[in-house]
């Protein structure tokens, strides 16, 4: 006897003539789901194999045939992953260990940028703290996030990263794409204006998706002829990659160290979030080419940043807390407080143009400093050289640029630096109709049909202002026209309250206690349109919080 889970009586349904009378049947697509329990993987291989020869020698329709097929390959393919997820988890293993000299540099000389001739800062004005001091200094409330510093000796597990962490290591994930900009459009995007957030980054900026192997090429001297090699600098100022750390199938993401091991309220949600991002395939076919995984790591509050020498952005503002640990390489690094930041300006229009980090210290830096006074009483700043093993730490308002002296590679977390913060967190992928941010700011008003700005506001007791909400309410439908563009946001909000209620807030903390069942309902509704199936997982009911307190 042939067992099927079930599926035998599908392929009865869609093969069971009709009896036709005055209406006409018309072609007709079904989306079906095949549930396979977790310990029954290769007796679902046996039996869809057998199912398929079956149907085959029973010269079934093509249509049913290919049902069966695919069922099939589903189930090989989750095989296959695994024993590839497997083998990518052995390897890291042993490289921690690994017990031989671990690398010295990120790149080898064949595919590495010479490091510049600059030595950097010529001096370090941020403070420092031992990492066996930052314990007290947090419990006893003694430790100021609202400045700067740095942690020294801040990474235990140093030679372990350093091995597991180099371009041909990263050169191994042969799945992820990033999103690169050629240097004219990199300096096209660069600008002190925040009314950019008016647009989504998506669509104001003109990216290439590249392999990691093609960035290693556009902006290393991967393969490249003696003659044609790279120099940090020019050739390099736009190559800097900021990646949320799940997208690298074969990272092993550093657990508990520096600020983010003793201000952990932030990083009790990732696991939530990583969980929710597991279940993208099934979730895949209601947001169309868009590759789903990559869009809900936007959300992660761990990320790996690298780059060449002579690589980094503009004097900018992160928004959050963060800390950065370096791993390999050596950073240089500048800071102002905003208001400081303001006052250069206003005193420096004519020089102080948004420009790479790069150009900021070669071309505007020493100009600042002796024509309008940058560094005086009312224009001070931070500066100081990052090496391998210290953990900078920056609150989210602080201007900052940061220059790769060497090829670099770093450890990046968001930081939140209280409960509360953690629930403003969540709530800003929400709701949140002051900010002007699109579409993050906004994301709720998808999960009424079409873009209602105003029934999310209703239903979260916070509008938009009028004459703001004509404008926004027309970017929106611009940008999220479809039921597959505004699916992406409805599950965005999924997202991000999966992770919290999984984190251990409840609905009543932020808006996920009213956005759950909303916009569940309103995907669910999506479903017919886009010709998909709800998952079995995903219901209105929202998921239980966890009984950890965050």
């Amino acid at each position: 006897g042939i067992r099927s889970f079930g599926l035998v009586a599908v392929l009865l349904l869609v093969c069971a003539p009709w009896q036709v009378h005055s209406a006409q049947l018309q072609d007709t697509n079904f989306a079906l789901t095949f549930r396979v329990q977790k310990d029954e993987f290769d007796r679902g291989v046996k039996e869809t194999e057998e199912l398929l020869k079956f149907a085959i020698e029973q010269k079934m329709a093509p249509n049913t045939i290919m049902l069966i097929r695919a069922a099939g390959d589903k189930v090989k393919g989750a095989l296959v992953d695994l024993e590839k997820r497997n083998k990518e988890e052995a390897a890291a293993e042993e490289r921690k260990k690994d017990t031989s000299p671990a690398p010295t540099s990120f790149t080898d000389k064949d595919i590495g940028v010479k490091a510049l001739k600059s030595e950097g800062a010529k001096k370090c004005n941020i403070k420092k703290h031992a990492l066996e001091d930052l314990a007290s200094l947090v419990n006893s409330g003694k430790l100021d996030l609202k400045k700067p510093f740095i942690v020294t000796g801040a990474m235990g597990k140093l030679d372990a990263l350093r091995r597991s962490f180099t371009s041909e290591t990263l050169m191994e994930n042969t799945e992820i794409e990033l999103r690169y900009l050629s240097p004219v459009k990199a300096k096209e995007a660069r600008s002190f204006d925040k009314q950019q957030s008016q647009v989504p980054e998506d669509e104001q900026l003109e990216y290439s998706m590249v392999t990691m192997e093609k960035y290693f090429i556009n902006c290393f001297n991967h393969k490249a002829k003696p003659d044609f090699r790279k120099s940090g600098g020019a050739d390099t100022e736009h190559c800097e990659q900021t990646v949320a750390a799940a997208l690298l199938s074969n990272a092993t993401v550093p657990q508990g160290d520096g600020i983010g091991g003793y201000l952990d309220f932030l990083q009790k949600l990732e696991p939530g979030r990583i969980e929710f991002a597991s279940h993208a395939a099934d979730l895949q076919p209601f947001v169309g080419k868009v590759d789903l995984k990559q869009t809900l790591s936007k959300s992660s509050s761990k990320y790996f940043t690298f780059g060449p020498a002579g690589s980094g952005e503009q004097l900018r503002q992160e928004g959050m807390p963060f800390s950065d640990a370096l791993v390999h390489g050596k950073r240089r690094w500048f800071l102002m407080a905003p208001k400081d930041f303001t006052t250069l300006r206003e005193k420096a229009k004519d020089v102080l143009e948004p420009a790479s980090a790069f150009m900021f210290f070669e071309q505007q830096m020493e100009e600042l400093v002796e024509e309008y006074g940058l560094g005086g009483k009312k224009m001070k700043f931070w500066e100081c050289n990052q090496n391998p093993g210290e953990i900078i730490y920056i609150p989210g308002d602080t201007i900052m640029t940061s220059l790769n002296l060497d090829n670099s590679f770093s450890y990046k977390q968001h930081i939140a630096t209280s409960k509360a913060s953690v629930a403003e967190r969540v709530d800003s992928n929400i709701w949140v109709p002051e900010s002007g941010m699109i579409p993050t700011g906004y994301q709720f008003a998808a999960c009424f049909g079409q873009v209602d700005l105003q029934a999310a506001g209703s239903m979260l007791g916070k509008q938009v202002n009028p004459m703001q909400g004509q404008i926004i309410s027309q970017i929106m439908t611009q940008y999220y026209p479809s039921v597959v563009a505004r699916n992406n946001l409805i599950i965005g909000v999924l997202s991000e309250c999966y992770a919290a209620l999984s984190g251990g807030l409840d609905g009543e903390q932020t808006y996920c206690g009213l956005a759950w069942e909303q916009c569940a309902a309103q995907l669910g509704r999506n479903a017919e349109m886009v010709g998909a199936a709800m998952p079995s997982w995903l219901s209105t009911k929202p998921p239980k919080p966890s009984k950890k307190e965050l």
